[in-house]
């Protein structure tokens, strides 16, 4: 009898780790979840979810994230990945690193990415076109964004305001530019690159906040003369910084100009639009580029059929979700980060997030849309009918 095979034991860490945990299992690994909810779908794709925050605050707490890489360790994981929540925070990698090793970019790398002096510094250097930057707080407001590296989802981007005072390192300034919010999805190696997929991000104004990001649809086409342009672009920016696993671009395009917005120097969200680019799965090929030095042996980009997109849901209202509102989520097969029974959630927190799939952007855009506003519905149905029951209850009890 052939021996079995026991996939390695990868422990995955963000804000919210579904999507990596899903991204693992797909590559072969069994996964342990790290992140603040601790949702249905994450505990489904993971063996164990710790937390390492609490959900209202938006910030992973660096001793829990500590405690529960030291636990994963001693279950057998052999390494982690670092998602969302660690963008600016390179003290965070530095610690989980002394623990356990980071499959990805190393602090150093991060810490230099996310500094808006050095990486704004090296775009110029490097001849990368980008909307004009500084560090300090421009002579007049007009016509300029006040940004914090430190920060994720363009939830701290705001105009910039005359009386601003910014003691904070992370802070920078940055002038309104025109062209749609796009981001490139790639894989590297510390010298070579991989395009994966080029997407068009979802952005809009929430709860007073102008730049919001609610999710992305890709791969999108763009011209030819664009895609040599961006990969260009890539092949610079790996081979300066050291660059190694999935890692996110975000730019502008306008026609044909790029302009970059921003790096994310971990895997982005974007990793949800391409479960079969790589025939190995995407997680396989960030730790392989990352820990081994090898990109993976075909050309992923163009080799995902149809177009596919997400968007995070956020609450108009505070919620308390009972088994019944979180059981009408479950059943819709579209819906994930699907929140347990007994979840409290503040109005402008995330709610669930809507998935979506079809033969071009617009088709998909349109069913993100619909998906979106039947969430409420979905939630006050399944709220009434659980309050009818009680009432029905209650008087059969009379």
């Amino acid at each position: 009898m052939a021996e079995l095979r026991v996939p390695p034991l990868l422990v995955v860490a963000g804000l919210s780790a579904r999507m990596l945990a899903e991204a693992a299992r797909t590559s072969g690994y069994r996964a342990i979840a790290l992140d603040l909810f601790a949702d249905r779908d994450t505990r489904r794709a993971a063996e164990a979810c710790l937390p390492i925050g609490d959900a209202a605050s938006l910030a992973i707490d660096g001793d829990a994230l500590v405690d529960a890489l030291g636990r994963a360790r001693a279950a057998g994981a052999q390494a982690w990945v670092a998602g969302s929540g660690f963008d600016g925070h390179s003290e965070l990698l530095a610690a989980g690193q002394a623990v356990l090793p980071l499959a990805g970019n190393p602090p150093e790398v991060a810490a230099r990415v996310r500094d808006p002096a050095q990486f704004y510094g090296r775009l110029a250097a490097l001849g990368i076109p980008h909307p004009q930057t500084r560090c300090d707080r421009p002579p007049s407001p007009r016509g300029w964004l006040r940004k914090n590296a430190a920060s994720s989802g363009g939830w701290d981007v705001r105009a910039a305001r005359p009386d601003d005072a910014d003691a904070e390192s992370s802070i920078y300034y940055q002038r309104i530019a025109a062209g749609v919010p796009m981001s490139a999805l790639f894989v590297a190696d510390g010298r070579r690159t991989r395009l994966v997929g080029v997407n068009m991000q979802i952005v809009r104004p929430f709860c007073g906040r102008p730049f919001v990001f609610h999710g992305c649809i890709g791969p999108v086409g763009v011209a030819p003369s664009v895609r040599c342009a961006l990969e260009a672009m890539l092949d610079a920016l790996v081979a300066d910084f050291g660059l190694r696993g999935l890692n996110g671009l975000d730019f502008l395009l306008d026609d044909d100009e790029i302009r970059v917005i921003e790096l994310n120097p971990r895997p982005p969200a974007s990793i949800a639009l391409y479960p079969d680019a790589i025939p190995e799965g995407l997680l396989r090929a960030h730790v392989e580029a990352s820990c081994g030095g090898r990109l993976p042996a075909h050309d992923p980009h163009g080799a995902v059929a149809g177009v596919r997109g997400f968007e995070t849901v956020f609450a108009q209202r505070a919620w308390n979700v009972g088994a019944p509102e979180s059981a009408a989520l479950a059943q819709q097969t579209w819906c994930h980060d699907l929140p347990a029974s007994g979840t409290r959630i503040a109005r402008g927190e995330p709610l669930c997030t809507a998935s979506a799939a079809g033969g071009d952007a617009d088709e998909v855009e349109a069913l993100l849309s619909q998906r979106r506003r039947q969430i409420p519905f979905l939630l006050e149905q399944a709220n009434e009918r659980s309050s009818e029951g009680a009432r029905g209850r209650a008087l059969e009890c009379q």
